[in-house]
């Protein structure tokens, strides 16, 4: 009888050790869960934010590239031109006469 007392205060110092271990980490975890979840963004509004600031800098790109697209195209005579030409076979072949 003596040797399964021996071995039942082996196995429970043991179990006991390893609830301690186990315990001490889950508090250690939930404690520095805690403070990281309050100070981190939700996926829309870090969306809004990526949003936000490509449109803020690409607005000068934009206004940039419709002033010079006024000042490299003629004012406006191009799609009339287009729309006077024949269309007499395709604009590919040349018309030998």
């Amino acid at each position: 009888m003596l040797p399964a007392i021996i071995v039942a205060l082996v196995f429970g110092s043991g179990l006991l050790f390893i609830k301690m271990i186990l315990d001490y980490n889950r508090e250690k975890l939930l404690a520095g869960s805690n403070e990281p979840s309050s100070q981190s963004l939700l996926v829309s509004e870090l969306e809004t934010m990526i949003h936000d600031a490509v449109a803020d800098a690409v607005e000068p790109l934009e206004l940039r590239i419709a002033d010079l697209e006024k000042k490299a195209l003629p004012p406006a005579h191009a799609p009339k031109e287009l729309a006077e030409a024949p269309s007499s076979g395709s604009p590919d072949t040349e018309d030998v006469s």
